[in-house]
């Protein structure tokens, strides 16, 4: 029971850590936030410890003495400004709700399948090495940034050390389902069954119902579920009324929320295509008058998204190979960095996977649309019907629960012109079909978008009896959790069943024994491979490749190629 009570404890601090960055974020850097909820507190702070978690590996590893200090801080912080942010003992008693409704998802024994590979060597050299050059010689899951590796490095904490590293989508979750309950209530107990009020019921039951299982969530869900709540706001900015201040500091977090997204998957960059439009909506000089802290922490957050890629890769935006350079060492030849972005999109269009053997050359395959044949095949028929399914369930379910309670005799007169917002969701849409359409790169808030927002306005439209909200509202947020732990205990027991966990006795993930040789040594510094099968938690730098050597410049170790 010592590892359960270990388990819960170190989540509980880190909640109330990351808040408290978020805390700290809103007091000193941006005044403007202090009214958004605790959901959104905790989103903010989610983002901000992950940047100083990104700087300060260029100086320090992230060990047990970094990150217990670290989160000590987070803890300090929450105590001394969570009244400036006007946290109360409701917002807490949500939280813990929420908390305990989405427990469950925290037991995650069966790891993302690249978990093994890259998740846990990834931040797990974070830990015991301050910040590498060249990591991505060391296979191509190293080669792609994402933010949550390094926030999830700061989660190696004494007597559970790496156990927690799967904590970051949870906390993601978590926030989300804060800032959309408390909002969803605010609305419902005033009777202000707007937009946004449905539109975040909408992706309530979404994140909870299709994404339930957090292991699969990775980078790519993770920023998705971010993305929903930037289309919320931007939805919010273009056509609901309010004061031009008000506007500025929605604006000010999409920008942040959209940054943040792009960090935990850089592929999702193209939605900072919305930014100048915003700009423009408000006007330039209204959204710049200006708070240089604020921005300048946007610049550098976003700048890390290239600057990591360009320190791992040689490329500012690996695979691109137009952003790559071959002269610095640790580069990544163009060729194979070409060769690599075509696989990526031959897999992304269905071309990867066990049964699949086309007689055509993967550049053919992805070209003129040979592939769609395959693709409705192997991924839209099963994987996006499924999810077309849930969402077409999710959306019927709530216009009947509401179309059953509305005022026939009262109208709301607000009409949304939502083209502009379809101008944008196809655009995306777009480019994610012709480049990479696999759900997991951004199909899931996509296709929801195309539906949550034309039935949000739909309904938004009427007034409803008020005696009857409350009741439904209710209904909804039962129905929404109840199914996603019915869904977990499935999992969970099937888990068992095939892998022959131990839940009683141990919540954390599975991680394989394996043991390991050293393939390159220069004085202390050391690279490792597995002697069998992936790194998991072997000594890092650890790889399957093995024509690798380093040198030390400047203080930093850097990895190249041996060639």
């Amino acid at each position: 029971m010592s590892n359960h009570f270990l388990f819960i404890f170190y989540s509980i601090l880190i909640v109330f850590s990351t808040i408290g960055f978020g805390c700290l974020f809103t007091a000193k850097i941006n005044k403007n936030f202090q009214n958004l909820n605790l959901g959104y507190q905790g989103i903010i702070g989610f983002f901000f410890i992950t940047f100083i978690s990104i700087i300060s590996s260029f100086v320090f590893k992230h060990d047990l003495i970094h990150n217990s200090i670290l989160h000590l801080m987070g803890l300090f912080f929450f105590w001394k400004y969570q009244k400036i942010i006007k946290i109360n003992h409701n917002n807490i008693k949500i939280l813990f709700l929420i908390f305990i409704l989405l427990f469950l998802g925290l037991y995650i024994y069966k790891s993302h399948d690249d978990f093994s590979y890259y998740h846990l060597t990834y931040a797990l050299s974070l830990t015991e090495n301050k910040f590498i050059f060249g990591v991505g010689n060391l296979g191509h899951g190293f080669r792609t940034f994402s933010s949550l590796f390094f926030f999830h490095s700061i989660l190696f904490l004494p007597a559970v050390e790496f156990y927690l590293f799967n904590l970051g989508p949870f906390l993601i979750l978590l926030f989300v389902n804060i800032a959309l309950v408390l909002e969803i209530n605010k609305k419902a107990k005033a009777n202000e069954l707007d937009y946004k009020y449905f539109f975040s019921l909408l992706v309530l039951a979404f994140v909870n119902i299709i994404f339930y299982r957090i292991g699969e969530h990775g980078t790519d869900r993770s920023a998705q579920i971010l993305l929903f709540l930037v289309f919320m706001l931007f939805v919010e900015v273009l056509f609901i009324e309010k004061k031009t201040e008000n506007k500025k500091k929605t604006i000010e977090l999409i920008i942040l929320l959209i940054i943040f997204s792009a960090s935990i998957k850089a592929l999702f960059v193209i939605y900072l295509g919305l930014i100048p439009y915003l700009i423009y909506k408000l006007g330039f000089k209204k959204i710049i008058s200006i708070n240089i802290k604020f921005y300048l922490i946007l610049s550098i957050s976003l700048s890390s998204i290239f600057m990591i890629n360009f320190f791992n890769t040689g490329c500012l935006l690996y695979p691109a190979k137009e952003t790559c350079s071959e002269k610095v060492i640790w580069h990544i030849p163009k060729q194979e960095v070409s060769i690599m972005n075509t696989h990526y999109e031959w897999w992304a269009k269905a071309g990867g996977g066990p049964n699949y053997k086309s007689k055509l050359k993967k550049k053919d395959y992805i070209n003129n649309f040979n592939w769609i044949s395959n693709w409705v095949d192997r991924h839209f028929v099963g994987k996006v019907t499924d999810t077309l399914l849930g969402i077409f369930t999710i959306c019927l379910l709530v216009f009947i629960l509401f179309y059953r309670i509305r005022d026939e005799q009262k109208k709301n007169k607000k009409n949304f012109d939502l083209k502009i917002v379809y101008f944008f969701i196809c655009i995306f849409f777009v480019e994610w079909f012709l480049k990479h359409p696999s759900l997991r790169y951004g199909g899931f808030v996509l296709f929801g978008l195309i539906f949550f927002v034309a039935l949000s306005n739909i309904l938004s439209k009427y007034h409803y009896k008020k005696s009857k909200i409350i009741f439904v509202n209710f209904l909804i947020l039962t129905i929404i959790f109840g199914v996603y732990n019915l869904r977990n205990i499935k999992r969970i027991n099937k888990e068992i069943n095939i892998y022959s966990y131990d839940v009683k006795n141990s919540p954390f993930f599975y991680v394989e024994k394996n043991e390991s040789k050293i393939i390159h040594e220069r004085n202390d510094f050391k690279i490792y491979a597995p002697i069998q099968s992936s790194c998991w938690a072997l000594n890092t730098p650890c790889t399957n490749y093995i024509n690798l050597t380093s040198k030390k410049k400047l203080n930093f170790n850097i990895i190249y190629r041996n060639d």
